[in-house]
């Protein structure tokens, strides 16, 4: 997994092995990935274009699919508050 996240041009998190950083330096944007074995959760402003671009060519080299939302990752339970653009985790 670490091959194909480099290979898309993530960095990874020098303290934490299963997380990385997308910064595009045209756009000012950041997408961020948690990995752990099999799960992975992508992060980014909500209909980016550089997130769907980034997912798309990730699940064209890893056999899976797009869930949607997240509501639950790794036992947490997540909640969108899109008015505010905060995410909740508990």
């Amino acid at each position: 997994m670490t091959k194909l996240m480099l290979a898309l041009g993530f960095n990874r998190c020098k303290s934490n092995a299963g997380v990385y950083h997308y910064h595009d330096k045209e756009t000012k944007t950041t997408v961020a990935a948690i990995v752990h074995v099999d799960d992975v959760y992508f992060m980014g402003t909500k209909g980016s274009l550089l997130l769907n671009e980034l997912k798309q060519k990730f699940m064209a080299k890893w056999e899976c699919h797009d869930l949607g939302e997240t509501t639950e990752f790794l036992g947490m339970h997540i909640s969108h508050d899109h008015k505010n653009q905060k995410i909740f985790i508990d």
